[in-house]
């Protein structure tokens, strides 16, 4: 909740062979939103976590209610 508020930021559980530009599509098209910038980060656990900022101009909050996360 912190990174949506702080940095823009929307967090996801990915496959662990997606890469970072298959994971910015897959958010961008059906949301209809401007990423800029992605990053991925492989857990102990061995999953993956995909931190998607995004432009200015979108909010990570309204974005986040209307996926349904939040």
């Amino acid at each position: 909740m912190k990174k949506m508020e702080d940095n823009n930021t929307l967090v996801f559980i990915v496959d662990v062979q997606a890469n970072k530009h298959q994971i910015q599509q897959a958010v961008k098209k059906p949301y209809d939103i401007d990423v800029a910038k992605g990053s991925t980060l492989i857990r102990p656990d061995g999953g993956k976590k995909a931190y998607v900022r995004l432009a200015p101009d979108d909010d990570a909050l309204d974005v986040a209610n209307k996926i349904g996360i939040i």
